[in-house]
């Protein structure tokens, strides 16, 4: 499962080693490293846990700043924290070091080659003398590679020298792949990018791997290190929260039926924007936006235009009537079920939002034991920042929570996405958020069965990746893949099912 949190000894860990730090020789260098600054000075350090959270706050005459605390490393001398603040807005890392010894500065990350050839130079500290080393193939990209083996040992190290989190995901998913092709592996070495480790490390929770051995480059790139992980927080979880969903009025309904006529039943869905707007979409694809009444304009205000393709949008009015028709007219034609035309630009744009709202439409086709009546798409919300928990949530008829990740391509970073959704939504259904913030208020939950993720896509568009991980998942993961046929525009069925994890799904104790 996740890694649980003790705020408790968390903080008698943290300020155990700020105690130390601080005998040193009294106020502590701070340096804080954002992705768009580099700040450090002398400051009085505390952590406290306010409002369920634990809280790094450093002061001087000159400023002051709090941030909570995400995850923690020791090294040496010097305290690594990661941290986030502005509801998950913004990320940084904090290294706390005494004055005599103040952190190093962050560098820029070296280019591929430089990393690949500083991590081959180290590999003899790792392996045995006499180890056989060579390059494991790997298709282009950031990630790179070597197997080595001595006696009866056989090592696989992957690195990155690109921090993003998508390039880490990366690193994971080749490093199971590899595996999966030297199932005689017997240490799976992974050197990860400073900062690093706390993206990996709610993933690695929740698989199965032979020993392994994760190294962290330091802030300045000049040393690995071993992280050794003792207790952790777990992945960060914002509070749960809900925009305001006012469904169309029937007046409303009737405002759009006088323009788009029946294909607004046929093909399109009416979809709250907020409390002000409905926007109208074509299969997922956004063509008009209803501005709703108010109390200073009592009438309703369509505009029309495929503003997602780069048109611009614009006021329907007796001028451009013609337009707004000929507009319905493409629509009709090329994104159509039964359109002939499958290479124009609206048939082929935005494939996902199109299988949703297909998936949504056909849901017991997919899997009869999932419930219609309780979707909610895109939600719930975390921050400011955050697009959703996944594509939608539903239920089971049994009242067991499910996450539906879906994509219309292959995508390696499908089973990664849907395993962060996974992990926020096991939280949040714990705590019992949904029900406080209106999910699901009619339905019998049951809240001893972990959500179940789903992810889906067509099966020539599965990425070998997303099986390679999960079939590294351990138990505790819930997972069903499900592969629909190519042709799921005109007539949607499934090809094939996996379901991994346990059969009874229920919360440990």
């Amino acid at each position: 499962m996740p890694i649980v949190a003790d705020l408790a000894a968390d903080l008698h860990a943290l300020t155990v080693e700020l105690t130390a730090l601080e005998a040193a020789g009294g106020p502590l260098w701070v340096q804080a490293l954002t992705p768009t600054s580099v700040t450090g000075g002398a400051y009085e350090v505390a952590f406290a846990v306010s409002y369920g959270k634990l809280t790094v706050t450093y002061w001087a005459a000159h400023g002051s700043a709090c941030w909570r605390v995400e995850c923690y490393h020791f090294w040496g001398d010097r305290l690594e924290l990661d941290v986030s603040r502005r509801l998950g807005g913004e990320h940084g890392r904090l290294i706390i070091a005494p004055l005599s010894a103040p952190a190093s500065t962050m560098k820029a990350a070296p280019d591929a080659t430089q990393w690949r050839q500083f991590v081959r130079n180290w590999l003899p500290r790792l392996l045995p003398p006499g180890a056989l080393v060579k390059r494991v193939r790997q298709r282009p990209g950031p990630v790179v590679g070597w197997q080595a083996s001595h006696t009866d040992a056989t090592w696989l190290i992957l690195t990155t020298s690109h921090p993003d989190e998508l390039a880490v995901r990366q690193l994971l998913g080749q490093a199971l792949q590899a595996l999966g092709m030297l199932p005689t592996a017997t240490c799976l070495c992974l050197v990860l990018p400073p900062g690093a480790f706390t993206q990996a490390a709610p993933f690695l929770s929740l698989l199965t791997l032979p020993q392994l051995r994760l190294y962290e480059a330091t802030a300045d790139w000049s040393s690995l290190r071993q992280a050794a992980v003792g207790h952790q927080l777990p992945l960060v979880t914002e509070p749960i929260r809900r925009w305001q969903h006012i469904p169309p009025t029937e007046a409303e309904l009737d405002e759009l039926r006088t323009w788009f006529g029946d294909a607004l039943a046929s093909h399109c869905e009416v979809v709250p924007v907020g409390t002000s707007i409905l926007s109208v979409r074509w299969y997922g694809l956004a063509c008009a936006r209803l501005r709703r009444a108010t109390p200073e304009s009592r009438s309703p205000a369509l505009r029309f235009g495929l503003t997602t393709l780069g048109e611009p949008e614009r006021p329907l009015t007796s001028r451009n009537r013609a337009d707004f028709q000929a507009l319905l007219a493409a629509l009709a034609r090329y994104r159509s079920p039964a359109a002939r035309e499958v290479h124009h630009p609206l048939y082929r744009a935005h494939p996902e939002r199109w299988l949703d709202v297909v998936i949504r439409r056909n849901l017991p086709v997919v899997d009869d034991a999932l419930e219609p009546a309780h979707i909610w798409g895109q939600s719930p919300h975390f921050g400011r920042d955050a697009v959703g928990l996944a594509d939608f949530v539903t239920l089971t008829r049994g009242g067991q929570l499910a996450v539906v990740e879906l994509k219309a391509v292959a995508d390696p970073d499908l089973i990664w996405q849907g395993l962060t959704y996974w992990l926020h939504a096991v939280h949040h259904w714990r705590q019992g958020d949904f029900v406080r913030r209106g999910y699901f208020t009619t339905a019998q939950l049951d809240r001893r069965a972990l959500p179940r993720l789903y992810l889906i896509a067509p099966t020539l568009r599965f990425h070998p990746v997303v099986r390679a991980v999960a079939r590294r998942l351990n138990q505790t993961v819930p997972l069903t893949l499900i592969g629909i046929n190519e042709r799921w525009r005109r007539s949607l069925r499934v090809a094939f099912r996996e379901d991994f994890g346990p059969v009874d799904s229920k919360s440990p104790e």
